[in-house]
C-alpha cells in the first residue's frame, strides 16, 4: 500500500495539475476502488488535496513541506544562491542548480533571468539526465562504463529533436562534453531553449551537482564561449567553496605517484580540470 501511495504522489508530482480519480487510477494500474481508498487515506495525511466535486486531487502542502526540508538538508541552495546571482547577472540568462538523483535532474536551486526568463522549471522539478545540458554535464564525469550501467536497458525519452535517441548518441554526446570541459544544448529538453552546463565536486572530488546558465532565446547561443567561461568558472568556486582542491593532469599525478593525494581522496576523473 505504501509503494502504491507514494506513486500516487509521484504520478500528481509529474503532472504538474490536479488529476481526477479515474485518470489517476489508470496512470497508476489500480482499479478505481482501491485508488479511492489510497487517496482517502493520502488526503487525510495531508498529502493530497481535493480541488473539486468530480473529484480530482493535487499534492497537498504535507508533500510541499517534505519537499522544501529534503532542499534544505541539502544545504546547496543557500550555500551557491550568491553563486547563481552573479552568474545571472554575468550572462544575463536564468541560472539553475540540480543534482544527479538517478537518471534525472532535481533542480535544487533557480535565479531568474531579469528579462526573458526560463520559466518551465522551477526548484523542485526534474528533468531527464541524458536530454539536458545540466544533466550530461553530470554524467560526464562518470566512467562511460558507470553511464552504460546505470542506462543498460533503458529506452531513452527524447523530448527535443537534439536529445539522444539512443545510448549510442548519448555516449558520443558525453564524449564531446569531456572534451569541452563543460555542456551545451539546442532544443534537447524543450524547443528553442539553449543551455550551457557545468559540473562541480565534493571535497571528496565526486561530482556534487552541476549549475547552468539558459534561455529561451537561441540566438544567444552566439555568447556560447562568454556563458561557457562564466559557468565553468563558478563551478570551480564552488567545488573549492565545498573543500574540493584541484590537481595536476593525470600524467602529472603519475609522476609525482599516489602519495601526493591526500588519504581517501580518489585520482580525478575525465574532465575534472574543467569543471565537469
Amino acid at each position: 500500500a505504501l509503494e502504491r501511495g507514494l506513486l500516487i504522489l509521484e504520478l500528481l508530482a509529474e503532472a504538474h495539475a490536479a488529476l481526477p480519480l479515474a485518470e489517476i487510477a489508470r496512470r497508476a494500474g489500480l482499479t478505481r476502488g482501491v485508488a479511492f481508498r489510497l487517496m482517502h487515506t493520502l488526503e487525510r495525511a495531508g498529502y493530497l488535496q481535493r480541488v473539486d466535486k468530480v473529484p480530482s486531487f493535487r499534492p497537498g502542502a504535507r508533500v510541499m513541506s517534505l519537499g522544501f526540508a529534503y532542499l534544505r538538508s541539502l544545504g546547496l541552495a543557500e550555500l551557491t544562491r550568491p553563486y547563481l546571482e552573479r552568474l545571472r547577472d554575468t550572462t544575463g540568462a536564468s541560472a539553475h542548480l540540480g543534482v544527479l538523483d538517478g537518471r534525472d535532474v532535481f533542480y535544487v536551486a533557480r535565479v531568474a533571468a531579469r528579462l526573458g526568463a526560463v520559466s518551465y522549471l522551477d526548484i523542485g522539478d526534474r528533468s531527464p539526465a541524458h536530454a539536458s545540458a545540466i544533466g550530461q554535464a553530470m554524467l560526464a564525469s562518470f566512467d562511460p562504463k558507470e553511464v552504460r550501467q546505470l542506462y543498460r536497458g533503458v529506452a531513452l525519452t527524447s523530448p527535443g529533436e537534439t536529445s539522444p535517441k539512443t545510448l549510442r548518441d548519448l555516449e558520443t554526446q558525453l564524449a564531446v562534453v569531456r572534451q569541452r570541459g563543460y555542456a551545451v544544448s539546442v532544443g534537447a529538453l524543450h524547443a528553442n531553449v539553449v543551455a550551457v552546463a557545468a559540473g562541480f565536486r565534493n571535497a571528496e572530488g565526486k561530482i556534487a551537482g552541476a549549475l547552468s546558465v539558459t534561455s529561451l532565446d537561441p540566438a544567444r547561443l552566439r555568447d556560447e564561449a562568454a556563458w561557457a567561461a562564466a559557468v565553468t568558472g563558478v563551478a570551480g568556486e564552488i567545488s573549492r567553496a565545498l573543500g574540493y582542491v584541484e590537481f595536476p593532469a593525470q600524467a602529472s599525478l603519475d609522476a609525482v605517484g599516489p602519495e601526493a593525494l591526500p588519504p581517501g581522496r580518489a585520482r580525478p576523473s575525465v574532465g575534472t580540470q574543467k569543471g565537469l
